[in-house]
């Protein structure tokens, strides 16, 4: 695999960033995770968006055009089309981090002249797509997330909560764990937006309950209402999962994915799951 630092392609074992960087030493850096679809990028767009809108609310900066780093990205997957040749889809990550630490200055001052980027590109396994159709399990995260701490906002590589609660997921033959937060509301989860079916509507929570506004979530919620069906943000107690009849996870690589379960409740429908999924795989191949 080729990696790109920079704007500079060298393979992937060779990726090398400073141990002075702000993302090393703090954590402090934002990401965005997305793939090719039939070896064609999806949303990108999007992605790059949210990218600009959470660096200027940081205000960090990129000392050159977006168009650069969209370039250094189709750079990327032409490195690696070997994969692509073999049938397989690529998942893509941009971080980007402020740089290097400038002590003088101090560990919270985050302005630099040179930030770091960094590019990976993953082959996705070989029927990952249908894979994902059969489900996941979910369990609840045993910790409440601060419903108004602003990180949870930003696609941020302080990620160690969500390592943190997807090991414990694992730990209990579950796939994904989801988040409550500070009021005992259903949010999110370590890597995925939640969506619940009640009575052929989709509920799901607003950003106001603590969550990353996803950028599947948004297309989703497009693709629901163009098919005719209703699209609730609000705020989901626990208790909603009795009324429950269907829920699946989204992020920009699964697409959508149904729930078997959440915790003790089981799930013996997926049919306006896969109607939902069906209709978001119709769109990315137009």
């Amino acid at each position: 695999m080729i990696a790109c630092v920079n704007g500079k392609f060298v393979p992937a074992s060779q990726a090398f960033v400073s141990s002075f960087d702000f993302g090393f030493l703090y954590g402090v850096g934002l990401f965005e995770t997305f793939r090719t679809w039939n070896g064609k990028l999806f949303a990108f767009k999007r992605h790059l968006k949210r990218l600009e809108s959470d660096l200027q609310d940081l205000g960090l900066g990129l000392p050159f055009r977006l168009e650069t780093l969209a370039e250094w990205v189709q750079e990327t997957i032409k490195a690696n089309r070997k994969f692509l040749s073999k049938g397989q889809d690529l998942r893509l990550r941009i971080t980007v981090t402020p740089g290097i630490v400038d002590p003088q200055k101090g560990w919270w001052e985050l302005e630099t002249s040179e930030p770091t980027i960094v590019i990976h590109a993953t082959p996705l396994p070989e029927n990952f797509d249908r894979r994902n159709e059969l489900g996941y399990q979910a369990i609840i995260a045993p910790w409440r997330r601060p419903k108004d701490f602003p990180l949870w906002r930003f696609k941020a590589t302080t990620y160690f909560a969500n390592v943190i609660a997807r090991r414990y997921a694992k730990s209990q033959g579950a796939d994904e764990a989801i988040w409550l937060n500070s009021d005992g509301n259903l949010t999110e989860g370590t890597a995925t937006n939640l969506f619940l079916v009640r009575q052929d509507e989709l509920l799901t929570a607003p950003v106001e309950e603590g969550l990353l506004a996803g950028v599947m979530r948004s297309l989703v919620i497009e693709i629901a209402n163009e098919i005719g069906l209703k699209v609730h943000e609000r705020a989901l107690p626990i208790e909603i999962l009795r009324e429950t009849e269907e829920a699946f996870v989204t992020n920009a690589v699964i697409g959508i994915v149904p729930l078997t379960r959440i915790g003790d409740k089981q799930f013996a429908s997926m049919a306006l799951t896969k109607q939902v999924r069906a209709a978001l795989f119709s769109h990315i191949e137009r």
